[in-house]
């Protein structure tokens, strides 16, 4: 375990590596994506997907810039999936500020359910060989592919009938690309609660053919029944994403930098002030990750600062300070931030905001122009939303 863990963060966290992960997957992999997707060859076989996701969860690389480079080498009828796969995120995050309701509840219920039995999942003894193994993975390298999380999560739903919020919460601990939205709402999709009497069922056969015969699981081992879980409906609200504020360059101005979107660079919006603030996971996110997630995190955040600081900035860590603390200390009446989607972060964001407002501390988010235009488009569903990026597709790539 210890050695597979010293692999896991030989992997460089730079966004210059993000770069070159995309463009070696572009040149050599793209074309057959559709085609090879779906195999779970294993952790040490990913050449059948791009494992671009730790870096675009935490955008060290945005969903626009992926899409822009794919584009640019193949039109996009040949490339359709992959696009789709990466609008999936886009999606997922508008869908839950549409819905943050849905977020709250997610949480109320892990608070209220902290004491729920899953020894037989974490001491990998639930006698299915392959979900015991995907434990494993998901813990030792902090990864799962997309098919494997699907078949995790059916079993743990509609197998092991374990409530479907605390295997998101275990994915969300350990997985380097955990995100609220698309976790949250992949796993609500699997236990049938996004689209109502649409559940996911893991089949022995399915496992067998796309883990090329890795795992044979018996069919009787896995249910061919779905767990009944009730079906809320959650309305979207009126929110349109069209707000940003100018803010003048008189004014004494502190940067925020969290993990949620650290390609700063691309932000025409920001430009670099004297004091940053960095913050790569809130409080509540240090009692929840894993070592390895918070690590991971931490490396991210460094090759941040090394981009941007210079001799004329000033750093200050969310461990060593609060916000408030800081923007005190620094005399800092506006701070401003890249706009952090529902999720732990935000969250904090909004506990804090009123009592810098109480300080006379003016807190602004600064909406991308590509969350603007493609979170308002997630009120429906997935292919409704796909269509309308097509149409716009040429304005933005």
């Amino acid at each position: 375990m210890l050695c597979k863990t010293i692999i896991l963060f030989c992997m460089d966290t730079t966004k210059q590596a993000a770069i070159d992960k995309l463009d070696k997957f572009i040149q050599s992999n793209l074309k057959n994506y559709s085609r090879d997707r779906n195999y779970d060859l294993g952790p040490d076989n990913r050449s059948n997907i791009s494992m671009l996701s730790p870096y675009l969860r935490h955008r060290v690389i945005t969903e626009e810039y992926v899409i822009k480079q794919c584009l640019s080498k193949y039109p996009i009828n040949k490339i359709e999936k992959f696009i789709q796969e990466v609008l999936w995120r886009t999606y997922w995050k508008g869908w839950l500020e549409l819905r943050p309701v849905v977020w709250k509840d997610y949480k109320n219920f892990l608070k209220e359910n902290t004491n729920h039995a899953l020894e037989k999942v974490t001491s990998f003894s639930t006698n299915i060989e392959c979900f015991d193994e995907w434990t494993k993975e998901l813990i030792n390298h902090g990864y799962l592919h997309n098919h494997a999380r699907m078949w995790y999560a059916s079993i743990w739903i509609h197998t092991l009938k374990l409530p479907w919020q605390l295997g998101a919460d275990l994915f969300m601990r350990h997985l380097l690309d955990g995100d609220p939205a698309s976790n949250t709402l992949s796993w609500r999709w699997v236990a049938g609660l996004q689209t109502r009497g649409k559940s996911y069922m893991a089949t022995a056969s399915n496992i067998a053919k796309f883990t090329k015969n890795r795992f044979n699981p018996e069919p009787n081992q896995l249910s061919s029944v779905a767990h009944d879980n009730e079906f809320v409906e959650y309305k979207a609200n009126s929110k349109k994403y069209t707000e940003f504020s100018e803010v003048s360059s008189a004014k004494n101005i502190g940067l925020l930098i969290t993990s949620e979107d650290l390609d700063i660079d691309s932000c025409q919006q920001i430009k670099i002030p004297k004091h940053i603030y960095l913050m790569p996971y809130s409080q509540q996110e240090s009692a929840i990750y894993s070592d390895n997630v918070k690590k991971f995190k931490d490396s991210l955040c460094d090759d941040v600062c090394k981009r941007l600081l210079s001799s004329d900035t000033t750093l200050t860590r969310s461990s060593s300070s609060s916000i408030l603390e800081w923007a005190k200390e620094n005399q800092i009446d506006h701070i401003i931030t890249l706009a952090t989607p529902t999720g732990y972060i935000n969250d904090h964001l909004m506990q804090i905001k009123k009592e810098l407002t109480a300080n006379s501390i003016n807190f602004i988010k600064i909406f991308r122009d590509y969350d603007m235009t493609y979170w308002n488009y997630a009120s429906k569903g997935f292919f409704n939303f796909f269509q309308k990026a097509s149409q716009l597709h040429s304005r933005y790539f």
